[in-house]
């Protein structure tokens, strides 16, 4: 089976195309199971956009959504092996289904989801588009849902959703599209999980971007 080698990378050698998906990411040498049902990696998720959360939260956060009581020992001992940072990179390369971490942009990309917010819109989008009841399934690969949430077609309520939010305020627009587009953005509008400090930045980039 596929696995995070050391450090948290992907080894080339196991990115074959429709390999078995992994189970497990390896750390100092040492096999670590994870929780690899969608639902755990969506409340890890919702846990590290959550500017509220200290970071003793997210970490107790991480452990219980992601590792078993069986998988603790393990857990601790790499951690206790100063291994602490190669395990949350492990777990970071997991949750980013294997996939580089994305280059830094000064720019915040606008959020187009929200997995808690957005619930009942990824249920009926799955169910539209896949056949796929997202509440009795009893379990899915992370990395599957991840592929069939990022192919979800643009005839989807969620799909169109996603582009009003992403959707930006250009100079060229009329007095009559900003208003629409305004009033969709607030109708559809997410959980403000921002920092203060991102806020006004986020307000001071908008304001430019208005002239």
């Amino acid at each position: 089976r596929a696995h995070t080698g050391h450090g948290g990378e992907i080894q080339p050698e196991e990115m074959t195309v429709f390999q078995s998906l992994p189970e497990s990411i390896l750390v100092g040498g040492a096999n670590i199971p994870i929780n690899t049902d969608f639902r755990a990696s969506i409340r890890f998720e919702a846990l590290m956009q959550d500017a509220r959360r200290t970071d003793e939260e997210r970490v107790s956060g991480m452990l219980e959504a992601y590792f078993g009581e069986s998988a603790l020992p393990a857990v601790y001992a790499a951690c206790e092996a100063g291994k602490a940072e190669a395990l949350f990179q492990a777990v970071m390369d997991f949750y980013r289904c294997g996939a580089p971490e994305p280059p830094q942009s000064p720019r915040r990309a606008p959020r187009t989801y929200d997995f808690i917010a957005d619930e009942r819109r990824i249920y009926a989008a799955f169910s539209e588009q896949y056949g796929v009841d997202l509440y009795a399934v009893p379990y899915l690969h992370w990395w599957k849902f991840s592929a069939m949430f990022s192919g979800l077609s643009d005839a989807t309520e969620l799909a169109k959703i996603m582009h009003i939010r992403a959707a930006e305020f250009e100079k060229g627009m009329s007095a009559k599209e900003r208003a629409a587009l305004r009033r969709a953005k607030k109708l559809y509008a997410l959980p403000d999980l921002r920092t203060d400090d991102e806020r006004d930045a986020d307000f001071a980039e908008a304001f430019a971007a208005m002239f």
